[in-house]
């Protein structure tokens, strides 16, 4: 069995830690990200990794860089044969992929080269893709520019959203790095077309913001590519609110100006978009808590052709 440095901090790459180490693998070292104040107390808290780590009884190392000599001293005396890699977030320097008997292996969550970069699962549901899956990879100096090894396929569903596609691609992640390190001598890398490749950024606020100027299936895809965290949202008597569970209707006739609220059916609430229109189920009006739409359309007296607004 291989002895392994693992590299990953939240809970997506846990799954892929409880393989190997069922299936007898010694992850002798984890290395993550440091603690983070979390939540309106601003505590301190652990990754996911870390806390599994530690109920493992497997070493955490969390560095601020992996650059200094005293971090790479510390690669260099686990003697590992492996460095296996699954959401860390950093660029490993050359001197660190050089360390490890065999090699440095990343699993990536999207279908490579499409979706390079740090956000692969967001940006495959915000671009409304019918499929993405998992693929493992020699690492080198670019971002996810190494050779492939395996790929892992897996249809995006259409109520699929960023925990529940997340969630998936971690447990196919966990798959793919156990039969990479058991096939590693039969598997022949491939390397990647970089003619064909496109890459993420990190999300940003203005991601969030419904731009009520889109096709309903665009907005409906930016609900699924961000919720339920960080979220989407739009602003309403100048005011942020979230959305926190929404529907469209593509064929949806749409005869008014975009973001104008329009009560269907006395019960529901329908916002004109473009084309087509999104149908708020659930809403967190500012400082408020989340509530069903009968709720809000009780507490607020919605006006004829007042709009949600895409800035304040």
């Amino acid at each position: 069995m291989s002895k392994i440095v693992y590299m990953g901090t939240p809970y997506y790459a846990v799954p892929a830690m409880q393989k190997l180490l069922t299936a007898g693998h010694n992850i002798s070292l984890l290395i993550c990200q440091p603690d983070k104040k979390q939540g309106r107390g601003h505590r301190l808290l652990p990754p996911a990794t870390k806390k599994f780590a530690l109920e493992h009884n497997i070493e955490v190392f969390q560095p601020n860089s992996l650059r200094t000599d005293e971090s790479q001293q510390k690669l260099k005396h686990q003697n590992a044969d492996f460095f296996v890699v699954i959401a860390f977030g950093k660029i490993l320097p050359k001197a660190i992929l050089d360390i490890p008997l065999r090699g440095c292996i990343n699993v990536h969550g999207s279908l490579l080269p499409k979706w390079r970069g740090a956000a692969p699962i967001q940006f495959s549901l915000l671009n409304g893709e019918a499929e993405t899956g998992v693929c493992s990879m020699l690492m080198d100096e670019g971002m996810d520019t190494g050779d492939l090894l395996l790929v892992n396929k897996t249809n995006i569903l259409p109520e699929d959203n960023l925990d529940q596609l997340g969630q998936r691609l971690s447990e196919m992640s966990a798959d793919t790095i156990l039969k990479t390190i058991t096939e590693f001598d039969q598997i022949v890398p491939k390397p990647q077309n970089n003619d064909l490749a496109s890459y993420t950024r990190l999300i940003t606020k203005q991601d969030r913001i419904v731009n009520w100027h889109l096709a309903a299936g665009k907005i409906y895809n930016q609900f699924r590519g961000l919720s339920p965290k960080p979220g989407i949202f739009t602003y309403f008597r100048k005011k942020r609110m979230m959305l926190k569970s929404i529907s469209f209707l593509p064929d949806f006739p749409s005869n008014t100006p975009p973001g104008t609220l329009l009560k269907h059916n006395k019960n529901d609430l329908l916002v004109s978009c473009d084309t087509g229109a999104i149908q708020i189920n659930l809403c967190q009006p500012e400082n408020k808590k989340i509530m069903g739409i009968q709720d809000f359309l009780n507490g607020y007296q919605i006006e004829n052709n007042e709009k949600f607004e895409n800035e304040l």
